[in-house]
């Protein structure tokens, strides 16, 4: 069904992800051998130029992205909630860690950005659509948006901050050790 309606996949989406950010921890985990069908589904979806059609497939995308970093970072709950104790742990303290999962979550960002510029670039700015049920459709999935960045804005500011602090540290110690050969 879902690969013959543009909205009811639209919905679909919504409702994965919020499943993905609040659901049971193995929802993640288990959706993962969807993967390729939700693939499927976003190369189908990307073929409209636009409409829900365009948008299924960024959003397809960004759910794929979504399930694919956290796999890789599985300290990282769906909702991504975690305090600065456990953003270092998720990090190991190793700025190559930390250098890494920067730009894995600016990745993520990229693909949570592209689905809220979408969005917007759809609707019909010169009336109010927000007020429409078809714009209520097409906003709504953006609350999720809006708290998935909120969190990665914020991590990934603070690993620029880690990653800031190590290279003064990396290059004032190699600064030491170039002086004693001096």
């Amino acid at each position: 069904m879902k690969r013959s309606n543009a909205v009811l996949c639209w919905k679909f989406c919504h409702v994965f992800h919020k499943l993905l950010r609040d659901g049971h921890p193995n929802v993640i985990k288990d959706s993962m051998r969807n993967k390729a069908d939700l693939a499927d589904m976003s190369r189908m979806w990307g073929h409209l130029s636009e409409g829900y059609g365009k948008l299924c497939s960024i959003y397809l995308k960004l759910l794929i992205t979504k399930m694919e970093f956290h796999i890789k970072n599985p300290r990282f709950p769906g909702n991504l909630q975690m305090s600065n104790r456990q953003l270092d742990e998720a990090g190991e303290n190793d700025v190559n860690n930390f250098f890494q999962l920067t730009v894995e979550m600016f990745d993520y960002l990229e693909c949570e950005l592209n689905l809220f510029l979408g969005v917007f670039n759809s609707l019909d700015m010169s009336r109010s659509v927000s007020v429409t049920a078809a714009g209520q459709c097409r906003l709504a999935p953006l609350i999720q948006v809006i708290l998935d960045c909120s969190h990665l804005y914020d991590y990934t500011v603070k690993l620029l901050f880690k990653l800031h602090s190590c290279e003064s540290h990396t290059s004032a110690g190699l600064t030491a050790q170039a002086s004693i050969y001096l």
